[in-house]
């Protein structure tokens, strides 16, 4: 009944494939993954990628005899409903392992995982952290497929037999067992979610996931009293409660978007993104739900009247598949988030076979629309056989999507599978015997992973040592010595170690010493660390200045702004806070200086204001610049933050 088109069955595909699927995975921790801390921290923040359940969420930190430091149950922390903290004891020096658990407010998905880090020592185990989401239950995707079905049949019931045929059919059991297939459906969605979080179903009921349940359940109850009136009444009742239950269903769909991703969306696509998707259920529905109840209604229908309404319904389902499709490829692209992901992850394989599937009934719908439809008088066999095949592939392809809403799309990446790019040295010695290339992970001050590559010079074959020594000095900073550290080989013919001899920013020398016997041979390097990436949340205002509020390690903020933020004099504020909001005490003035990109920087002076309060004047011109801060804090160390900022007239 549908012209067979590539792109509407690709982005058809994708969007039934995307409608509803992501997990609350870790997108940020505070402290980092691996990361030393020269001050024990007085809580681990962790952000999300979806905002999580705070009830049903567990964070233990662990020392390294296993015992829990933390303080105080997890919390959300005020004004961030994606991030939780939980608050820790005193911390001795040593390695700490944070092991967590949470489920999505949004969908009631189960996600957890672990990362470690060090209070005065480098975590030597160096473990990437793994954010893990167990594969959906067998009840978590029969549930969402009989909710899928179920609402499907009514909605497209309910605009199939009130508009393409004269008079609506007599079939009350087509609209019963939708109505019974999406309420079983939603029963065993919640059993399924109860158990897969291993909580009672009284617990979930009383959650923010059970009060998306209930505000899903109540339209659904409509629709069920809606199809009794309809069984029970005559032609005019009968119609008016059809399309009354067709409401219903399509007010729980509303819902089921409400209490899902779309509605996560940030401001301003909040409305935009709801609309969109619940336009995409409401027009799936309509076209498999619609075919569904147009073959149930045509054997009783005269064959002038069956024409008409098979007619009917290819214009609208043509209508409804254009919807499918502007709605679908939007959620495709920012879901599946690159071409590559429809090859290399399991989410992406899956909707792949959901296309093959979906090119499968265009190819069927082509059949029926140029061959079946014209001859649905004389022989309307074809057309329903062929049209059942389709609507049999229709509910496979939804028990597809219902298991594909328990995947992670690509986009949900945690933070900590990136690999960073490394920084990279090369170079070769005086008499040009061998090349060394150097590459420093993740090349920001303080922990590194360090592996080096040696090759004959004209040859580019691998070269044998015994070791590689690498000694570390800072040209501009001449009261830090030298630091060395060794590199042993691997069995890949690389050369590999940890160490934290990169402590500041900014240039560093390096000696390599390519330790061969009587060949010995040294190779000089240059390397320069890259500005550690930070979390900057601005905040805007009408008339007020803007303000940065910058992470720091360990937990905490620096808030700085500058008045009135023009070109011209200027006052920059920075006030630095713990992760309860108070302010941390600075014994000593910090530093600030400015720099336009690429400039030389131009220290400020700074007078205090309070306790961690600080304040430095400046005359910028507009354009663009830098700005780094270093305070030291009570406990001993320093706090180093950069930020960049813009001025226009």
């Amino acid at each position: 009944m549908r012209r067979p088109a590539l792109a509407l069955a690709l982005a058809g595909i994708l969007g039934i494939a995307v409608s509803a699927s992501a997990h609350a995975l870790l997108r940020q921790s505070n402290p980092a993954n691996g990361a030393e801390v020269t001050r024990a921290p007085d809580a681990v923040t962790m952000s999300f990628t979806e905002r999580p359940d705070v009830s049903f969420s567990i964070v233990h930190v662990l020392d390294a005899g296993g015992r829990s430091v933390e303080r105080g149950r997890v919390r959300e922390v005020p004004g961030h409903p994606d991030t939780l903290m939980v608050p820790l004891g005193p911390l001795p020096t040593g390695v700490y392992t944070v092991s967590w658990r949470t489920v999505s407010a949004v969908d009631g998905h189960v996600t957890g995982g672990a990362f470690s880090f060090g209070v005065g020592q480098t975590p030597t185990q160096g473990p990437a952290a793994q954010a893990t989401s167990p594969p959906p239950s067998a009840g978590y995707i029969v549930g969402r497929w009989l909710f899928y079905l179920g609402l499907a049949g009514l909605v497209g019931g309910a605009w199939v037999w009130t508009w393409a045929f004269r008079q609506v059919p007599g079939r009350p059991w087509f609209p019963g067992v939708a109505w019974l297939a999406s309420a079983l459906g939603l029963v065993i969605l919640a059993a399924a979610q109860a158990a897969d979080d291993g909580i009672g179903i009284g617990q979930l009921l009383s959650s923010g996931l059970g009060q998306s349940l209930w505000w899903r359940a109540v339209p659904v109850i409509l629709a069920g009293c809606a199809v009794v009136a309809a069984a029970r009444g005559g032609c005019g009742v009968r119609r008016r409660a059809i399309r009354l239950g067709g409401v219903a269903a399509a007010a729980a769909m509303l819902a089921h978007v409400l209490g899902g991703h779309a509605a996560a969306s940030t401001a301003p696509w909040w409305w935009p993104s709801v609309a969109a998707q619940w336009l995409h259920l409401l027009s799936v529905g309509a076209w498999i739900g619609g075919l569904a109840a147009l073959l149930v209604a045509l054997p009783g229908v005269s064959g002038g009247d069956a024409l008409r309404a098979a007619r009917r319904f290819s214009s609208g389902a043509a209508a409804a598949l254009a919807l499918v499709t502007a709605t679908g490829v939007v959620r495709a692209v920012y879901e599946v988030n690159s071409w590559n992901g429809f090859v290399t992850t399991a989410f992406g394989r899956v909707v792949d076979i959901k296309v093959a599937m979906l090119l499968l009934l265009a190819a069927l719908g082509a059949v029926n629309r140029y061959r079946n439809l014209a001859a649905l008088q004389r022989a309307p066999q074809g057309l329903v056989r062929v049209g059942a095949t389709e609507v049999a592939i229709g509910v496979i392809v939804l028990g597809i999507a219902a298991y594909l809403t328990g995947l992670a799309p690509p986009r949900y990446t945690p933070a900590s599978a990136a690999v960073p790019t490394p920084v990279v040295a090369t170079g070769h010695d005086f008499g040009t015997s061998v090349r060394l290339r150097l590459e420093v992970t993740p090349g920001t001050p303080g922990p590194n992973h360090f592996t080096a590559r040696v090759t004959d010079y004209d040859t580019g074959r691998p070269v044998d040592a015994a070791r590689i020594d690498l000694t570390f000095t800072k040209p501009d900073r001449s009261d830090i010595g030298p630091s060395t550290l060794t590199l042993r080989r691997r069995p890949d013919g690389t050369y590999q170690a940890d160490g934290a001899n990169l402590s500041l920013e900014g240039a560093w020398a390096v000696s390599a010493l390519i330790a061969q016997g009587v060949r010995s041979t040294t190779v000089p390097l240059s390397l320069t660390t890259r500005i550690p990436p930070e979390t900057i949340h601005t905040i805007t205002a009408p008339g007020q200045p803007t303000l940065y509020n910058i992470d720091l390690p360990g937990g905490g903020t620096l808030g700085t702004y500058l008045d009135p933020g023009k070109p011209g004099l200027n006052e920059i504020h920075a006030t630095y806070t713990n992760a309860q909001g108070n302010e941390i005490s600075i014994p000593r003035l910090i530093t600030v200086t400015v720099a336009p990109p690429g400039g030389v920087p131009r220290t400020l002076p700074v007078r205090r204001f309070s306790a961690g309060h600080f304040i430095a004047d400046a005359t910028l011109g507009a354009g663009t610049w830098n700005l780094e801060f270093t305070a030291a804090p009570a406990g001993g160390g320093t706090i180093d933050t950069h930020l960049q900022v813009r001025l226009v007239r």
